[in-house]
């Protein structure tokens, strides 16, 4: 799936209870070896509250935590979401993201891709395991099962970034002026 970036307008939104504007939420997703790791040290850097690799069971009472929260901590919150998480927690995500949205609850989904053959490239340079390899599955299997189970994230995503020919300073600009307009260019 290389499909342009893209952004949805926030209409249908009702209004929740008065502290639940107060909170900004990103969920970033995507592939692996695609930058999220990047992306969220990046928001981690402009002050957003991270957590990498949250089990998608808890996003909802994570998110309701914070929606309750007098702590500042979390008023701007990123959660970066992985394929390590069963199909059913993942198709479970793009309810909750219609959820928080009509609630009036600021969130936004960033996802991450790549084309094969340069993730293949960027496994190769850092000998690291796809989180989803199997004993006897290639790593282009492994992506392409990450594709399949990651689409409903990415069906949903606010903006789908193609990082195939982006260095790492390029995506963190790119965030940086996604999440803050005034970001110089």
């Amino acid at each position: 799936d290389h499909r342009p970036s893209r952004r949805r307008g926030a209409q249908g939104r009702a209004p929740l209870a008065p502290a639940a504007g107060t909170v900004q939420i990103i969920i970033l997703s995507g592939l692996s070896g695609a930058g999220k790791s990047v992306a969220l040290h990046m928001l981690e850097d402009l002050g957003y509250y991270c957590i990498d690799n949250m089990p998608a069971a808890l996003l909802k009472p994570f998110i309701a935590h914070t929606v309750r929260s007098s702590e500042k901590i979390y008023a701007r919150t990123a959660i970066s979401l992985d394929a390590r998480n069963s199909d059913a927690e993942i198709s479970s995500v793009p309810m909750l993201i219609d959820e928080l949205k009509r609630s009036g609850i600021d969130c936004e989904v960033l996802f991450l891709t790549a084309e094969d053959d340069e993730l293949l490239l960027r496994f190769a340079e850092t000998r690291r395991a796809h989180p989803l390899s199997r004993q006897g599955e290639t790593l282009r299997e492994a992506i392409a099962s990450e594709r399949r189970l990651l689409e409903p994230i990415a069906h949903v995503a606010d903006q789908v970034i193609d990082t195939s020919r982006m260095g790492v300073h390029q995506l963190r600009d790119l965030v940086g002026r996604r999440v803050d307009p005034r970001a110089p260019e």
